[in-house]
């Protein structure tokens, strides 16, 4: 190290260089552009947005599509508001990385005035300082590289992870548009069984009248009757509930009445078409927490590069200007310019467990990771039979509706007719009902495995939802 008292201006000037090269990003909220490696907006992806920027306020259409409740779901719900706030600290960190390769420039100044009696030196005096301190990092062994590496693998974990969370906002706010239409159709399959249930009644009532039927056939009617009355009550309970649960999805009060467009059908070809294994490496290589998985594994063999360069010595630049004004008296002025070198001797073995620490961490990180390697394998696996499963359930459940209704129609014939028995009828009527709702549950069961299946590949998006057609308002 060299002192040159004599040349306090060379510290000063080089100070001064230091500040005029950044003074330009000084006053700015984000001088390293750390916003653009983040999502733009709570309600967008990573790494293709996938919806318009929320407007402010949002405003609720009347009737609902399935595009507008998964939109606002994207934009009101708080989960992908807090995961986008994770997503900002983190480019917030890559900065704090970035500032560690420019210098650190401080400026003290001070004043003060001494008042001496009966001394040789009596009297007032003013003193002002000031003084000007640089310390430049130059080398360290790769610890500020590793560092910043670190930052930019948590920032990718935390982008990718705020994936994962829009994803799984958009399946709940489409399986809970999906579960109303299913309760609304519930509903008015229950108020057409109730209308069978009627016409029994009526049949049974005109027989009796007739002579042709007992009581018992008019009371069996009425009991049948009476039931699927209670069945609508129960649905239109069902139907209200499931208002509720989407009018909380999408962020509004769940007393709100929302109208909902019949939905079509969620286009099943880009997913039950390929083939499972060509499902499964699309989905080790588009899923959201396994990319964060990943990210988090990088960034934590970034920390033990960390935590190794930090017992590790470290070259320094550094400078200093002093200045004093004495009233009365001399004024003084020294600088100081020289490089430093720090060797950390022992510092108590903690490098040593923090780089321990540090490794325990990462082999945490990759056990993580291969367990969810795992889970995609199992979740494709099962989403893919499932889907499966409900397209074949469907096609049933309609061909059971078609071959009840014609049973019932049969059953009525033969009944008014005078050849059937009301308890024919009745298994006839109840038959039909009992299909009908299997038919509902078959197709919502149906849609929400394509939902499923779609985000067990991470292929889930807004984009799946805009190929669809939509019917008119129910």
């Amino acid at each position: 190290m060299r002192t040159m008292s004599h040349s306090p201006a060379i510290a000063v000037s080089v100070g001064i260089v230091l500040l005029a090269a950044v003074l330009p990003a000084f006053g700015k909220d984000d001088p390293f552009d750390t916003d653009k490696l983040r999502p733009p907006a709570p309600s967008q992806f990573w790494d293709q947005p996938a919806v318009q920027p929320c407007a402010t306020p949002v405003a609720v259409p009347d009737p609902l599509t399935l595009l507008d409740t998964i939109e606002l779901a994207l934009c009101n719900n708080p989960r992908t508001r807090e995961s986008w706030s994770a997503a900002k600290a983190s480019a917030a960190q890559v900065g704090v990385a970035r500032g560690a390769y420019l210098p650190n420039v401080t400026v003290t100044g001070g004043m003060q005035t001494t008042d001496q009696r009966n001394t040789t030196l009596s009297g007032r005096r003013d003193q002002a300082t000031g003084a000007i301190a640089l310390n430049y990092l130059l080398f360290d062994f790769g610890g500020r590289d590793a560092a910043l590496e670190q930052a930019r693998q948590s920032l990718f974990a935390a982008d990718w992870s705020h994936n994962f969370t829009l994803q799984t906002v958009l399946q709940d706010a489409a399986s809970a548009y999906f579960q109303l239409f299913a309760n609304e159709e519930a509903v008015v399959a229950a108020r057409t069984a109730e209308e069978s249930a009627q016409k029994s009644l009526d049949a049974a009532r005109a027989r009796q009248k007739a002579g042709a039927a007992t009581k018992a056939d008019v009371l069996q009617s009425q009991t049948a009757l009476s039931q699927s009355q209670l069945v609508r009550v129960q649905a239109e309970g069902g139907a209200a509930s499931a208002r509720g649960v989407l009018a909380n999805r999408i962020g509004v009060p769940s007393d709100r009445a929302v109208r909902i467009v019949a939905p079509a059908d969620l286009p099943a070809r880009r997913l039950a078409d390929a083939q499972l294994e060509q499902l499964v490496q699309t989905a080790v290589a588009r899923r959201p927490d396994l990319l964060s998985a990943e990210a988090n594994v990088r960034a934590a063999e970034s920390n033990v590069r960390v935590q190794e360069a930090a017992g590790k010595p470290t070259i320094s630049a550094f400078g200093t200007g002093n200045a004093i004004n004495n009233n009365p008296g001399l004024d003084s002025r020294s600088g100081t310019i020289g490089v430093q070198i720090s060797i950390p001797l022992f510092t108590g073995f903690q490098s040593t467990y923090r780089i321990r620490g540090a490794r325990e961490q990462l082999e945490q990180q990759q056990a993580t990771r291969d367990r969810l390697r795992n889970d995609v394998s199992l979740d494709v696996w099962q989403a893919f039979q499932d889907l499966r499963t409900q397209n074949q359930a469907l096609t049933t459940a309609g061909d059971l509706v078609a071959s009840a209704q014609e049973s019932y129609d049969v059953a009525l014939g033969r009944y008014k007719a005078g050849v059937g028995t009301v308890t024919d009828l009745l298994n006839a009527q109840s038959a039909l009902a009992a299909a009908n709702l299997q038919r509902i549950q078959a197709r919502f069961s149906w849609n929400v495995a394509k939902i499923t299946l779609a985000k067990a590949i991470g292929g889930l998006d807004a984009g799946l939802f805009n190929e669809l057609t939509t019917a008119a308002p129910r």
